[in-house]
């Protein structure tokens, strides 16, 4: 069962009954986590049968069901209190500070069309709230393949739970095997013998990253005098670059899987895991926060929500290896690619031609051509600043992307 969420604002202030519900919430999670605590549980049958009778008392007139919710997130924080702890890492008892609340899918109604939630607050007592709604959430709740999960009631917003069975994978016609760089994607798309260079670009990203890491570092000196007003900062500046960095991760995942579904294209990508840096402190820093894998992770599972097969394969020597004669070159210098049989090639379209060569060698042997086949002029250009991702006025979109 593949599971995603939906978020939606509220139309509307949050009515003063559902403001006490979700206080009340916070209140019976707290005291489940004591409860917990005392008796060594953690699981939610266990929780129930010390604490059920205790907080219906507390909280008479709470809905049942919103009571087992409370002992199923309690649950889940005590697991991992107890997981912290034998890693040496718990330092204090867990408390629950957000108010929310979590309500199964048996205990909310949800009105697809009009977007109107119902939630319980006790007998005879119900909330109705309206949600502003997008084309992009009718285009959800209007498949009926889709079926509604559990609910999380914010102070400002709602987040649902959606689920639907898998797709069935198509057999794929082309492969597109994609490298991974620090400021886009190079690859090479393969069908029947016809390759064309594909490119996805995102140079925004990098220079995202190190804007915002130069504010908060003066941030933090110019208010080293009162930490909580600089942690309060930082974490806005942190807040803003996820949200910019995120929608362009998202604009150039879209626009991979779009061509992947067109083409009926197998993914091929590099498996990026376990990458130490060993190099100065800069450029440590730089490959720390390079956003590979979450970048991965949207084309994943995206794609496992489309149907369109991924297959991760090894890195290794991928950027350094001829795909002609096999020669491993000693070390990576400047942005080509030559080798003393004659291969002559940008650096990050060979890699990927050797990734495709891992990941279906039975579909390489047409990549013996002449390197004149991948130039600029074949290029296909994916996404980039100047072609997908909205400008923005502080002239960071004013990068053109490379071709």
């Amino acid at each position: 069962m593949l599971v995603r969420s939906l978020v939606f604002r509220l139309e509307c202030p949050l009515p003063i009954d559902a403001k006490f519900l979700i206080e009340d919430f916070r209140l019976a999670v707290n005291e489940t986590i004591r409860i917990g605590l005392g008796s060594k549980v953690t699981s939610r049958y266990s929780l129930c049968k010390p604490a059920y009778k205790d907080l219906r008392k507390e909280h008479p007139d709470m809905y049942s069901q919103h009571l087992v919710s409370a002992f199923e997130v309690a649950g889940s924080i005590l697991k991992n209190h107890r997981r912290m702890l034998r890693k040496g890492r718990a330092r204090n008892v867990p408390y629950v500070r957000r108010l929310f609340m979590k309500a199964e899918n048996q205990a909310y109604k949800l009105d697809r069309e009009n977007g109107i939630i119902d939630i319980p607050i006790r007998a005879g007592l119900h909330v109705e709230l309206k949600l502003i709604m997008s084309e992009y959430h009718h285009r959800y709740l209007n498949d009926d393949s889709i079926s509604l999960g559990s609910l999380t009631l914010l102070p400002d917003k709602v987040i649902v739970a959606i689920r639907k069975h898998p797709p069935k994978q198509y057999a794929p016609e082309s492969i597109l095997s994609l490298d991974t760089n620090e400021r886009g994607l190079d690859g090479v798309l393969v069908k029947e013998g016809d390759v064309n260079v594909v490119r996805a670009d995102f140079p925004d990203v990098s220079t995202i990253q190190e804007r915002h890491h130069s504010r908060r570092r003066n941030l933090q000196k110019k208010k080293s005098h009162d930490r909580r007003t600089s942690k309060r900062l930082c974490a806005k500046e942190g807040k803003r670059e996820h949200n910019r960095i995120d929608y362009r991760l998202h604009e150039v995942a879209n626009a991979v899987l779009k061509l992947a579904e067109e083409r009926k294209s197998k993914i091929v990508l590099e498996d990026l895991t376990g990458i130490r840096p060993r190099w100065s402190k800069k450029m440590n820093r730089r490959i720390s926060i390079w956003p590979r894998r979450k970048l991965h992770q949207i084309i994943e599972y995206k794609a496992e929500w489309l149907g369109i097969p991924v297959v991760k394969v090894d890195p290794s020597y991928s950027s350094r290896r001829c795909p002609v004669c096999g020669r491993i070159q000693d070390s990576r210098k400047g942005a080509d690619f030559s080798c003393k049989c004659g291969w002559r090639i940008n650096r990050h379209i060979n890699a990927s031609i050797n990734l495709l060569r891992t990941a279906a060698p039975e579909a390489a042997g047409g990549l013996r051509v002449d390197p004149s086949a991948f130039q600029h002029d074949t290029v296909m250009v994916l996404c980039g600043p100047n072609k997908a991702v909205r400008p923005e006025p502080n002239g960071t979109s004013g990068i053109r992307a490379i071709a």
